[in-house]
């Protein structure tokens, strides 16, 4: 079960905070790390909608010292998925990953930090611990920090770096920066209006199902005639089928 960041509303924040935490972990377990096949049963587990079961998959394995272990195990205790909620005891295994480097684990506090759960709300806590994953390439991060650039939260307000930051995640292929990317383009912010680009971004985030987008493109459609709006959907499709390396800037 991988589910997904819900994305911001034009002009002000609609996110699902809690949501993202069960794609970054299981993202972890991805990665080419010795551990991966003690981990693996567990996500296994949460996929099939058994968070008790992966919590004791999990637990020896971050007992033992096993940084994707311990922010899943934070992750579960986040989410109170078969067990009592807890933040302290998210946040504690949360820091035990980021004690050894672990960026899912960085994005985690990040988000606990922003949101204000289990703790007071410290964007520049937050900031700090997106900057560090985001800098680690994960696409979540830089889609969070590029928000926070964008409205002003901790830092000044700066739309051609959260442009940079949400195009860094938009090549990365996450449909929430892929959104706010066609936004920008959309509301000028950047100093132009530009409904082509706007349009084709739009209508990649919109195929990967952010609703929201659906909304942008059809605004686009309102002042690029046809064979413009054909030029953009063999643009979005050319981005998506070069793996997002040949996309309009």
């Amino acid at each position: 079960m991988i589910l997904r960041q819900v994305g911001p509303k034009t002009g002000g924040l609609r996110l699902s905070l809690m949501v993202a935490k069960y794609a970054v972990a299981l993202a972890a377990l991805l990665l080419s790390f010795p551990v991966l096949a003690n981990v693996a049963p567990g996500a296994k587990a949460l996929e099939r909608g058994r968070p008790f079961t992966a919590l004791r998959s999990w637990l020896p394995l971050a007992r033992g010292g096993n940084p994707k272990a311990q922010n899943n195990v934070g992750l579960i205790y986040e989410r109170g998925a078969g067990v009592s909620q807890n933040y302290s005891e998210a946040m504690k295994w949360y820091r035990l990953a980021v004690a050894q480097g672990l960026p899912e684990a960085h994005h985690n506090i990040g988000l606990l930090y922003y949101s204000g759960y289990g703790t007071e709300v410290n964007d520049r806590e937050a900031l700090r611990y997106f900057r560090f994953s985001a800098d680690k390439q994960l696409p979540e991060s830089q889609y969070m920090l590029g928000l926070m650039v964008y409205y002003g939260r901790g830092t000044e307000i700066n739309a051609v770096r959260a442009k940079n930051l949400f195009e860094f995640a938009a090549i990365q292929g996450y449909p929430e920066a892929q959104y706010m990317l066609g936004f920008l383009y959309q509301s000028g912010d950047l100093g132009n209006v530009r409904p082509d680009l706007a349009y084709v971004w739009s209508k990649i985030s919109m195929d990967q199902g952010v609703e929201l987008a659906a909304e942008l493109n059809y605004l686009s459609t309102l002042i690029l005639d046809e064979e413009e709006q054909q030029q953009g959907i063999a643009l979005a499709d050319l981005c998506r089928n070069s793996n997002y390396t040949d996309c309009p800037k």
